[in-house]
């Protein structure tokens, strides 16, 4: 009952003595109304923004991308292409695990390299 979840609302303002007491917010018509507020919590990456990848990146009903459909977790639809944090379908959303993923991508992205290289034809130099 204390808490109140805002959407396509702006905050514009806030402030307080000694911590957070107030914010202004501004709604979608633009009108701005300044409420009482002992915390504000900011959730970005809710939506994925993801609209600009090929169709050939799967991606769940809401838009987030699908991963583990290579021989990597990580690894996207499309074969050498990666996904972490919070644009990748069943993450958990938060900063911390998005680094921990990116530590794990690194070592797949360099398998994945590494095989490529393996593939490619020897030749020799004289």
């Amino acid at each position: 009952e204390n808490i109140q979840v805002r959407t396509s609302t702006q905050v514009v303002d806030g402030g307080g003595e000694t911590r957070l007491e107030r914010l202004v917010l501004r709604d979608a018509s633009g009108a701005t109304e300044t409420f009482p507020a002992d915390a504000l919590f900011i959730l970005i990456g809710a939506e994925p923004n993801t609209d600009w990848l090929p169709a050939e990146i799967a991606r769940d009903d809401r838009g987030f991308v699908l991963t583990g459909a290579g021989e990597h977790m990580f690894e996207t639809s499309v074969r050498g292409v990666f996904a972490i944090g919070d644009v990748r379908s069943g993450s958990v959303k938060r900063v911390a695990s998005a680094v921990g993923e990116g530590s794990v991508v690194i070592q797949q992205v360099h398998r994945h390299l590494a095989a490529l290289h393996e593939s490619l034809p020897k030749t020799e130099i004289r």
